[in-house]
């Protein structure tokens, strides 16, 4: 007997229940389903084979420098997924005696720009917003009751690329004497709106905290959402960086305090006055897992991701922020390290510097968190970056 149409769509639908037979009236034994894999997670990691000269020598490196007070904090360096060196040395609350660890969430301060862009280029991806945009609509009335003239022309690239003229506040007399302080974006945003251009966009670069956190208001805008949840639901829980968020107020208890030098508290930072800018926390973990996220195209779809580490504005003669760069991304730095692809991101504020770097053609993963202002992350960060490559 021909099994009909009917009868062959029920046996699709059934197939995974019931084993279904050649005839149309007859049927088959029921079956268990079958135990469905699980694909492995192309982000997990290993050890270094016991003995490996790469792994040591940079351990070697780091205690040298924690012995010599010049390292206080945490690091790892993760290339193909084997873990070289996962460090952590000096302390997280010197007043109660805790020890960093290298699980200790740090405040990432403009590291945390590298998250913020690439919400921006999600909301693109999913045609809530265009980078070519002009960011006024998007900011009035929520954010401002009438934007400045100066900014009509500004687009939501000029933004994240900083070639949009708008004063950096953290340059501001009133910036760090507020840094403790609660506040809210459309207070913040106030403080600058009616600052002259510091050039007509997009005909220079300049770094620019206030971009970044024109920026976290436009995506909490298009998102609807608050900009800690737009970071969960978009990046954080997708990737399982499960000790990395955003709150207006501080992190999680454990956090490092920050100290502007050994032995020389910093005041405590209000996350609402880093906002989108550098209010970012996480751990050295997560932010290589975040890292090699890029590497398999799982922050996001491979064009997104290629964009995001591509060159979009030349950096001034001395480089992006006076380092060593040719270009700045989308949240990144772009460099060549030994002829290497070298991308990253630093971060400076109020007792916390912070290096996140990647070398994306050779899967290699350098985090480098302080919570002693005065630390050379960018050194530290570069040289475990030549010995993971040379090794």
């Amino acid at each position: 007997m021909r099994v009909g149409r009917s009868a062959v769509a029920v046996c699709a639908v059934l197939t995974a229940a019931v084993a279904c037979s050649g005839s149309g009236g007859g049927g088959g034994r029921a079956t268990p389903p079958a135990a469905r894999a699980h694909a492995p997670d192309p982000l997990a990691t290993s050890p270094a084979p016991p003995g490996d000269k790469t792994s040591a020598a940079m351990t070697s490196y780091l205690r040298g420098l924690a012995a010599d007070k010049k390292f206080t904090g945490a690091a790892i360096v993760v290339r193909h997924g084997q873990v070289l060196t996962r460090f952590a040395a000096g302390k997280a609350d010197a007043a109660k005696n805790i020890p960093n660890r290298p699980d200790t969430i740090f405040r990432l301060a403009s590291v945390s720009k590298q998250f913020t862009a690439m919400l921006v280029l999600k909301q693109r991806d999913r045609g809530r917003l265009r980078l070519n945009d002009k960011i006024c609509p998007y900011l009035v009335p929520t954010y401002v009751k009438s934007c400045p003239k100066a900014w009509n022309s500004i687009t939501i690239k000029e933004l994240l690329n900083h070639t949009s003229g708008i004063p950096d506040i953290s340059e501001m007399p009133d910036f760090f004497p507020k840094l403790s302080k609660p506040t809210t974006t459309q207070e913040i945003i106030r403080r600058f709106a009616n600052k002259p251009l510091d050039f007509k966009p997009g005909t220079n670069w300049k770094y620019s905290n206030s971009g970044y956190i024109l920026a976290g208001a436009i995506v909490e805008k298009v998102a609807e959402k608050p900009f800690g949840t737009v970071l969960h639901d978009d990046i954080t829980g997708p990737l399982q960086l499960n000790r990395t968020g955003y709150t207006n107020g501080y992190p999680p208890s454990g956090y490092a305090k920050g100290y502007l030098k050994p032995g020389t508290p910093a005041s405590p930072i209000n996350g609402s006055q880093a906002n989108a800018a550098g209010g970012v926390y996480s751990t050295v973990d997560d932010l290589s897992r975040w890292d090699r996220a890029f590497g398999a195209d799982k922050v996001a779809p491979a064009s997104t991701v290629k964009e995001a580490l591509s060159p979009q504005a030349r950096c001034p003669s001395g480089g992006c922020l006076d380092s060593p760069s040719s270009a700045y991304g989308f949240g990144w730095l772009i460099d060549k390290l030994d002829g290497h692809r070298y991308v990253y991101h630093p971060g400076l504020l109020q007792g916390y510097h912070t290096s996140n770097g990647y070398l994306p053609d050779d899967d290699i993963a350098v985090v480098v968190l302080s919570n002693v202002q005065t630390t050379d992350v960018n050194g530290i960060n570069r040289h475990l970056a030549k010995m993971a490559l040379t090794g």
